[in-house]
């Protein structure tokens, strides 16, 4: 299974502000990208299937990450775009 690692760096000054409202900082940061990456999941899976449903397709992906690779391949979702600058 491949995994990315994160590095976040914040002042000293965030740091101690943190420090006061929560005991484990790396806890918190790791449980706020672990959920927000399980919503995203389920989204792309629930896109996924009524997009397969809708077309009469059968779903041949088994697991969530297969599903995500096959909703990228199959275009029914994509990589967010950084806004246009203009000219």
């Amino acid at each position: 299974m491949i995994h990315t690692s994160y590095t976040v760096g914040i002042t000293t000054g965030q740091f101690k502000a943190l420090e006061w409202v929560m005991v484990d900082q790396n806890q918190w940061v790791n449980n706020a990208l672990t959920e927000r990456a399980r919503i995203a999941s389920e989204q792309i899976v629930n896109l996924y299937t009524k997009h397969k449903v809708g077309k009469g397709e059968a779903i041949t992906a088994v697991g969530t990450t297969a599903i995500i690779e096959a909703a990228y391949a199959e275009g029914v979702i994509t990589l967010p775009q950084p806004p246009s600058t203009p000219e």
